[in-house]
């Protein structure tokens, strides 16, 4: 008996484990093989609406439903290619929903000096180093000095140290990247 009713839910947990994207999610797409300054026009989170999903420079939403990141990626890659806005983009595509959203979605808050400030998807297990990427990375003026803010309490972090790097955040909290000194050099 246990074995017929395990039988029957194995079908109905592999559906949900690889249900795929579906309207309401969001998706964070990050795309290589192209310039820098290109990549932070297209890098981010995205909605998936009713039409499908709506990215940068392509005229039409591409439709979805139901597919699973990697072939995301592969439809946004001919999409971009069939569009002639660029030759060979590599894209990575990770899907955020349910409890990773949070409501309508967790976020991260980087500022300072990054190369694209603003909200970045939060994601679980996502690392100061993770967040400050997902922004661009640090720019040129970037310290190593960077504080971070938590329910209202400000720590002071250096991103020089493996520890501070690889500290794990949580939903809502904001990173700053200072700007660096005069004494600091450009390697810190």
């Amino acid at each position: 008996m246990k074995t017929r009713y395990l039988a029957c839910l194995l079908p109905l947990a592999s559906s949900l484990l690889h249900a795929g994207v579906k309207e309401g999610d969001s998706v964070q797409v990050t795309v290589r093989g192209i310039p820098a300054v290109e990549q932070e026009k297209v890098n981010g989170a995205y909605r998936v609406g009713a039409g499908g999903l709506r990215l940068p420079f392509l005229k039409t939403r591409l439709p979805v439903s139901g597919m699973e990141p990697e072939q995301i990626a592969s439809a946004a890659e001919r999409a971009y290619i069939a569009a002639g806005v660029y030759q060979t983009p590599a894209i990575d595509v990770e899907i955020v929903r349910g409890a990773d959203q949070k409501g309508d979605m967790a976020m991260v808050s980087v500022g300072g000096q990054v190369r694209r400030s603003g909200p970045v998807a939060f994601r679980q297990n996502m690392t100061l180093l993770h967040a400050i990427q997902a922004a661009g990375d640090r720019n040129e003026f970037g310290s190593r000095n960077i504080r971070l803010i938590r329910n209202g309490k400000t720590t002071a972090l250096d991103f020089r140290k493996p520890e501070h790097k690889n500290l794990v955040l949580m939903p809502d909290d904001s990173i700053i990247v200072e700007q660096r000194g005069i004494l600091e050099g450009a390697s810190d």
